[in-house]
């Protein structure tokens, strides 16, 4: 699934943590961080730094590839 903004990112989170049978509060202390930035990011309604995020992916076992796109064209409204 390719990632243009921030609630691409939270479902992967949401689908990758209950594969996982994770609650947010379990996956946020694995990942050292409150519950409650667990679920603004699954939600799409906060950013996070870089770290931050590969905390969150690395607590969920997943890695990050840069790909090009498939779709020459630049929309800022998706970001």
């Amino acid at each position: 699934m390719a990632i243009r903004n921030s609630k691409d990112l939270g479902a992967i989170i949401r689908k990758a943590r209950l594969s996982k049978k994770l609650s947010q509060v379990e996956l946020a202390r694995i990942a050292s961080m409150r519950q409650a930035l667990i679920s603004d990011l699954e939600n799409g309604t906060t950013s996070a730094t870089l770290d931050t995020m590969l905390k969150i992916l690395a607590a969920l076992d997943l890695d990050i590839s840069i790909v090009p796109r498939k779709k020459a064209a630049f929309d800022p409204t998706e970001y």
